[in-house]
């Protein structure tokens, strides 16, 4: 019964792909037996069995991409986290439809498989894998999608994507309608109180992300000017009550006396020159920056280092008097400088075996296509498959998954290139040998890489 006798797995099978999880103890819950016989939405289809005491659960995978492995290759936008909160939303609804447990769906990433090209997410149901309650799970989640968003993004995004993150720390949301966590722009008073009640395990884990958090400084100035618009609209009302009651007196129904009307003209004043000197302590106030993004702090801080590098070079060029010992030592020095040139790097290519193809094949490359069919890759990791907006490399044929397979460079190893299957569904063969789900395999000069049925000879040099 316990975790250390489950065993997971990938397996293929008669052109399908299956996640196994594997136990020595049978499963016999209905919550199993109402999955299977209604096959409800959200939830990856699958098919039980036992073998010599142990029993398992064969999840259907096929054309399905893990969302772990999805965002290896890209960064996540607003949308895509709409989206997937969309899906665990209507998640939720049916497994409430068919009395399901939804502690016991798995939301962590690596358990979570996406239709790349409907966003669609699927869930693996089992009552043993981890121990995450639902909430645990969703923060998991949420750390992943901070870990992967895209931060070169509008900062409104940013901001609102950590506002979320706080959320659902805290537990502030309903599992049934998770998209009402972006409706709130700021974090309500409730919520702060909340957040100082909590644990202080919680609390050191809060600090972080509040620490992070930015205010719009446009939304200050409007709230500032509202309030001066209101106080002059106060000001100039009560003047002109003053006034009318000197000089028109008819026009006011009842008797109101001079002194009062003296004030209310002496106040009307005060509030105008009080907001005249406000206006101008605004125009004069320089709002410093609140504190970004790491991951925009370090691009920013790259830039300006570069910068004061390269003066430092035009200095040191100008000076004309003799540079000692010491300020050689201190000077500092790029490591590059050191390292040996590029063109010693070994590069991979992948050329088309044509003699071998059956029916056409077209390659295309950021969308033009490669008349010589020869596959040069300049970043990794490389992705090939047949759909446009994940794959660096299309190759248009129909036994092409649509994320195939990915190439990688190991670092620091300039001639060490790996392979790994992406959930193909007709395989990815190296040298003839088909690779498992997500293997990897390292790729040697004069290697044979067949993607499904379209050979490829590795060329290292």
């Amino acid at each position: 019964m316990g975790k250390e006798n489950i065993n997971i797995k990938y397996e293929h099978q008669n052109n399908s792909n299956y996640l196994v999880i594997e136990d020595n103890v049978e499963y016999d819950d209905y919550q199993y037996k109402m999955l299977r016989r209604n096959k409800p939405e959200h939830f990856l289809r699958f098919s039980m069995y036992s073998v010599n005491g142990r029993y398992g659960i064969y999840y259907d995978i096929t054309s399905r991409q893990q969302l772990s492995k999805y965002y290896e290759y890209g960064k996540m936008t607003m949308e895509d986290v709409k989206s997937i909160c969309v899906n665990i939303s209507e998640m939720v609804r049916i497994a409430e439809d068919y009395m399901l447990d939804i502690d016991h769906v798995k939301i962590e990433p690596r358990f979570i498989y996406m239709d790349v090209g409907t966003k669609k997410l699927q869930f693996v149901y089992h009552t043993k894998v981890n121990g995450y309650s639902f909430n645990e799970s969703l923060k998991i989640l949420f750390e992943f999608i901070l870990e992967h968003f895209d931060h070169s993004l509008d900062k409104e995004s940013i901001v609102q994507l950590y506002e979320v993150y706080q959320k659902v720390i805290v537990g502030d949301y309903d599992p049934f309608n998770l998209m009402r966590m972006f409706g709130i722009k700021k974090v309500k008073k409730e919520e702060e109180s909340v957040i100082q009640d909590m644990p202080e395990k919680r609390d050191k884990e809060i600090k972080t992300v509040i620490a992070e958090q930015m205010i719009s400084d446009k939304e200050e100035k409007a709230d500032e000017s509202d309030v001066n618009i209101r106080r002059v609209i106060i000001g100039v009302v009560s003047m002109a009550f003053g006034l009318l009651s000197i000089f028109v007196p008819g026009l006011i129904p009842f008797r109101i006396p001079s002194v009062l009307s003296f004030i209310c003209i002496g106040a009307g004043i005060g509030i105008l020159v009080f907001c005249k000197k406000e206006n101008k302590k605004l125009q004069s106030v320089i709002l410093t920056q609140k504190q970004s993004i790491p991951y925009v702090m370090k691009k920013d801080t790259a830039k300006v280092l570069h910068n004061e590098s390269v003066n430092l070079n035009n200095k040191c060029i100008q000076q004309e008097e003799t540079v000692s010992y010491d300020d050689i030592c201190n000077e500092t020095m790029l490591l590059s400088e050191y390292m040996p040139e590029k063109n010693s790097k070994k590069e991979l290519k992948l050329v088309l075996q044509k003699e071998n193809l059956i029916g056409e094949v077209l390659i295309y490359i950021r969308g033009v296509e490669n008349e010589d069919s020869v596959i040069c890759m300049d970043k990794y990791p490389y992705v090939i498959g047949s759909f446009e907006k994940m794959s660096d490399v299309v190759i248009k044929a129909q036994v092409v998954s649509r994320m195939h397979c990915c190439i990688y460079h190991e670092a620091f190893k300039d001639d060490e290139y790996l392979v790994e299957d992406l959930n193909a569904t007709n395989g990815t063969y190296l040298n003839g040998e088909r690779l498992g789900n997500h293997e990897r395999k390292k790729l040697s000069d004069g290697d044979v890489l067949k993607i499904a049925a379209i050979s490829f000879k590795v060329e290292i040099s």
